[in-house]
C-alpha cells in the first residue's frame, strides 16, 4: 500500500480514491505489473480529463492499446463511440442517423443518397431493404467485452 500512497502524494491525488481504484481494477489489468498499469491509467485519465463515468470504457480501450496508458489516453476521445449491445446495432443506428449510400449513375457518375432515401425507395417499390455491410464496420471498429465501441485510430 505504500506504493499507492507514494503515488498519490507524488501526483496530488487522494490516496483513498487511488486505493479504491486500484482494488477495483487490478484484477482486470492483464500485464506483468498490474499495480503499475492501474496507477499509470489513473494518472492518464486525470491528465486527459477522462471522466469517472467513462472508466470502464477507458479500461477496455487500454486493453486494446496493449496496456499503453499514454497511447490510450491520447486516443480515447477520438476512438470511443459509446456502449452498445452489438457492433451490428451500432452500425445500423449510425447508418440510419448519418449514413449515405453511393449509387452508380450514368456516365460513371456517383449519386449519394441518405440511408432514409434508400429505405423509402425500397418501401415504395416493395424491395427488401439492403443490410448494413458489417464486414466493413468490423474493419474500422471493435467492440469490447463490455459493449464499448472503439474506432481504429
Amino acid at each position: 500500500m505504500k506504493t499507492i500512497v507514494t503515488f498519490a502524494e507524488e501526483y496530488g491525488f487522494d490516496a483513498d480514491a487511488v486505493k479504491d481504484f486500484a482494488a477495483h481494477w487490478m484484477p482486470v489489468v492483464d500485464t506483468d505489473r498490474p499495480l503499475w498499469g492501474v496507477l499509470n491509467s489513473y494518472r492518464v485519465m486525470e491528465e486527459n480529463d477522462i471522466h469517472e463515468a467513462d472508466t470502464e470504457a477507458f479500461m477496455d480501450y487500454l486493453a486494446l492499446c496493449s496496456w499503453d496508458a499514454e497511447e490510450a489516453g491520447s486516443q480515447f476521445a477520438d476512438a470511443y463511440h459509446g456502449q452498445w449491445e452489438s457492433l451490428e446495432e451500432y452500425a445500423q443506428q449510425t447508418t440510419e442517423d448519418r449514413g449515405f449510400m453511393p449509387l452508380s449513375a450514368e456516365a460513371g457518375r456517383r449519386v449519394w443518397l441518405t440511408w432514409k432515401d434508400v429505405q423509402r425507395f425500397c418501401r415504395e417499390n416493395d424491395l427488401k431493404e439492403p443490410e448494413v455491410d458489417l464486414a466493413t464496420w468490423e474493419s474500422s471498429y471493435s467492440i469490447s467485452r463490455n459493449g464499448h465501441i472503439f474506432a481504429s485510430v
